[in-house]
């Protein structure tokens, strides 16, 4: 699975989260607004609520008459509590919570009538939902990557051992048979292209299914040899196996290290860069070519 799969999963699931619960916090914050006004703007409790803005310092009594107030900062003009209400929203929820508190008859929580509970279930169902969605999304992904995995590994195996069978035959026979390891060479190519990898890790394992070794068998003659072709002598062939076996013991490592994880493969990636080839290791580039012939894709 890759990254911008996951970003994309992660975002639509904040979208649900966020449209789902900003009206079911606003709905709840207005129903205990409500709450409080019905209770403080009860006519039997404007001399509480009176009282109570003198002693928090909001507002000034008004003589002789219990249920009026002089709030706001100037305090000349003379309001009843439901006109504070109005004009002073801000002092009056503050006086009213201290009411209620100081107070052993106040409402309880609300019984849910106006559909919380419902949108709350909604909420609960959709957050459900989303997130199932999210973890399917993920395994399938995860099912794919281990597929591929599984592919790539078991072609390398395949055509390494392929390679090793034709190598130990051509050691004894120039003309061996190259079919299988022709086979199993296209199987590994197709495994790297089917990695589908990003960034350098892709374009990594495009080049390496390009240059795998052994794309052509390996000639029967000598036909580079100064004095023009001729039959190669044990000694020489002997060297030319162990120049392809090297190749393949390098294909065989890069392969391994790209089914590795992303991190894993970018820091053995950087050391290389500083860290010097071992003799005898060929270089591992499109315009090396095995003795065999030209390097052709599968």
């Amino acid at each position: 699975m890759d990254r911008v799969g996951v970003g994309l999963a992660a975002l639509g699931c904040a979208v649900v989260v966020g449209l789902c619960a900003v009206p079911s916090v606003a709905f709840a914050d207005q129903k205990e607004d409500d709450a409080r006004a019905v209770y403080c703007l009860d006519p039997a409790r404007g001399p509480d609520m009176v009282r109570a803005a003198v002693q928090l310092e909001v507002a000034k009594p008004v003589t002789g008459e219990p249920g009026r107030l002089l709030p706001g900062p100037n305090r000349i003009r003379t309001l009843t509590v439901e006109q504070w209400y109005d004009r002073h929203p801000k002092d009056f929820g503050r006086v009213c919570e201290a009411v209620m508190a100081a107070r052993s008859d106040t409402p309880g929580p609300a019984k849910d009538e106006g559909g919380g509970g419902v949108r709350d279930s909604a909420l609960l169902a959709a957050l459900g939902v989303v997130f199932t969605l999210f973890v399917q999304f993920v395994e399938r992904g995860t099912s794919r990557r281990r597929e591929r995995l599984t592919a790539l590994t078991g072609a390398t195996g395949t055509f390494s051992y392929e390679a090793e069978l034709y190598l130990t035959a051509w050691r004894e026979n120039v003309r061996s048979p190259h079919g299988e390891v022709a086979t199993a060479r296209a199987a590994l190519a197709a495994a790297l292209r089917g990695l589908a990898l990003p960034g350098a890790r892709g374009r990594a394992a495009d080049g390496l299914g390009r240059t795998l070794p052994l794309p052509d068998p390996l000639e029967a003659v000598d036909a580079k040899s100064a004095g023009g072709a001729r039959s190669w002598s044990p000694d020489e062939r002997a060297a030319e196996i162990l120049r392809v076996q090297a190749e393949l013991s390098a294909t065989v490592a890069e392969a391994r290290e790209l089914a590795s994880s992303a991190a894993v493969w970018h820091v053995r990636r950087y050391i290389r860069t500083f860290r010097p080839s071992r003799p005898g290791t060929p270089p591992r580039t499109p315009d090396h070519e095995p003795r065999g012939g030209p390097t052709t894709g599968a």
